[in-house]
């Protein structure tokens, strides 16, 4: 009898020692889901946000640099193109038009599907030399002004969402560019005030479907300026001068006033007009301090920055007029600030590598 106590016991604890061993096995090889930390799939900009996002860029770019296409590709549904469509690029010589450059970013967005908005028509700068050294009468720079925003317009009829008709026509001071200085207007000074009404006539006229904007910078640190603009656009609109949208461009920084920042956007929201942040870059070095790198208080203070636009954008514009909202370039490496003001900043949401910053989590936050 006690030889079976003994027999039964011992298989009775093999038994006990084989469910063990299996379901130690199977919480090493099958664990549990961890519940409290939920898998959330990659989300990217265009995929967030409630309105277009997008991004200037360059052929160059475009063309060598594959982790600055992806990025185009992954993260942004908008383009425009940063200097291919302005006058010195697209019409090099009297009657010669160029759109060899343009054509590549144009081609390369409508095979992404990505909108384009075309920038710039008429700017006093980027202007080609034979348009500086033109010498004709009154009657001859109207024909060269209307030939050329008629010519390019019509070329990219149906192609194009919108255009910068005209870009920064108002000084600092408020007052129209009509000096013979750096600041001042060639298309002023030879067409006279009213220029900036015509060009929105001649861009209809050669398409009547395509969105026609006035485009500046300073709103948001300028009242003065602001107001001017905005009186522009009324008297447009007054007028019946065709034009549907306003771009302020937002090259801000981290300082930026964020009162400013509100207040431009309310007063241009009253237009009527769709608004469109078309150009926007945050910099972290508006002293031109020598920066190697930007500190974790700079980068949390320019994601706050970047967070507090994109929700004051998304509050404060009406649905109807959110044309969306667009920055300078892709990555840090290529903007604006680094080659034409020579200054080392790091003034957009990607890195010199393309990686994310912790402003692309504030621009996501913000479409919240």
């Amino acid at each position: 009898m006690n030889k079976l106590i003994i027999f039964l016991s011992t298989i009775f604890a093999i038994m006990l020692l084989s469910v063990s061993c299996k379901k130690n096995i199977d919480t090493v090889q099958n664990p549990k889901p961890d519940n409290s930390t939920p898998f959330v799939p990659e989300q990217t900009l265009k995929e967030k946000a409630p309105f277009p996002i997008g991004a200037s860029i360059d052929p160059t770019h475009l063309k060598t640099n594959l982790r600055y296409k992806n990025v185009l590709i992954k993260e942004f549904n908008s383009i425009t193109p940063e200097n291919m469509m302005k006058m010195n690029m697209i019409q090099p010589a009297p009657n010669r038009f160029d759109y060899t450059k343009a054509d590549e970013l144009v081609n390369f967005a409508i095979q992404d599907k990505k909108r384009i908005h075309g920038h710039a028509l008429i700017w006093h700068e980027s202007l080609p030399t034979w348009v500086q050294n033109f010498q004709g009468d009154s009657l001859a720079w109207e024909n060269l002004f209307k030939t050329h925003i008629q010519t390019v317009v019509g070329y990219y009829k149906g192609k194009l969402a919108g255009w910068d008709v005209v870009n920064e026509a108002i000084g600092n001071d408020g007052g129209t560019r009509n000096d013979n200085t750096n600041q001042g207007s060639i298309w002023r000074r030879k067409l006279g005030a009213d220029y900036v009404a015509r060009a929105f006539l001649y861009a209809r006229q050669a398409d009547p479907d395509v969105l026609l904007f006035y485009n500046d910078y300073g709103q948001e640190s300028n009242p003065k300026k602001l107001q001017a603009i905005i009186s522009l656009v009324q008297d447009l609109k007054r007028r019946n001068i065709p034009i549907d949208g306003l771009g302020l461009q937002m090259h801000i920084d981290i300082n930026t006033s964020e009162a400013g920042i509100n207040y431009a956007i309310q007063e241009s929201v009253k237009t009527g007009l769709k608004i469109h942040i078309s150009e926007i870059d945050i910099a972290l070095n508006p002293s031109n301090s020598t920066l190697e790198k930007p500190t974790a208080e700079m980068l949390e203070r320019q994601r706050q920055k970047y967070l507090m636009v994109v929700r004051a954008y998304k509050n404060l514009v009406p649905k109807a007029q959110q044309y969306g909202i667009t920055q300078w370039n892709v990555g840090d490496a290529d903007s604006w600030i680094r080659s034409y003001l020579k200054r080392n900043d790091f003034p957009l949401i990607f890195d010199v590598n393309y990686d994310r910053k912790p402003s692309y989590y504030g621009v996501l936050e913000g479409f919240k």
